[in-house]
């Protein structure tokens, strides 16, 4: 979907937590349907895991009233509730051993996007290269043949779309 489109229309809506006291990243995934807010946390222990949860609460909290207050539940004739969207802690994930917690975020979210497991061992390192390369080929990309994504603006040249 692209970016701007109406909440009510998507079905998960991903968005990074940086938690200040620990200074980690982690990874938020909103179910609308399910009314679920899913933690993906690649550096877990008894005590990040409640930081993680606690950082996740404003956005389990707000929401709910963001949605009523645009109508986003009108939309498709939900009735508005206002209680807090669930936080469940997602399991089983790989976990860093360094500071590398934005190539997590990224990957976690890439390989729900993809629809595919995350796998158990990680190599962080080949994912740090692979996504390196991938931001300086769509950069190179954008500044050579004029591309700008669709909510960018305002164009710098002729204007190809990227779909």
């Amino acid at each position: 979907m692209l970016c701007g489109s109406p909440w009510h229309l998507c079905d998960h809506v991903f968005f990074i937590i940086h938690m200040e006291t620990e200074s980690h990243w982690i990874l938020g995934r909103l179910n609308i349907e399910e009314r679920r807010m899913y933690m993906y946390n690649s550096l877990s222990t008894a005590m990040k895991d409640s930081a993680a949860i606690k950082a996740c609460q404003p956005f389990a909290v707000l929401l709910p009233h963001f949605f009523a207050l645009f109508d986003e539940f009108k939309k498709e004739n939900k009735p508005v509730c206002l209680d807090p969207f669930e936080v469940v802690k997602v399991d089983g994930l790989p976990q860093q051993t360094s500071n590398d917690c934005g190539c997590f975020v990224a990957s976690f979210a890439e390989y729900f996007i993809d629809m595919k497991l995350i796998p158990p061992i990680f190599d962080v390192e080949k994912h740090r290269d692979r996504l390196a390369v991938l931001f300086y080929k769509y950069a190179r990309m954008k500044e050579v043949e004029f591309i700008d994504s669709e909510d960018e603006a305002p164009p710098k040249g002729p204007k190809k779309n990227l779909s």
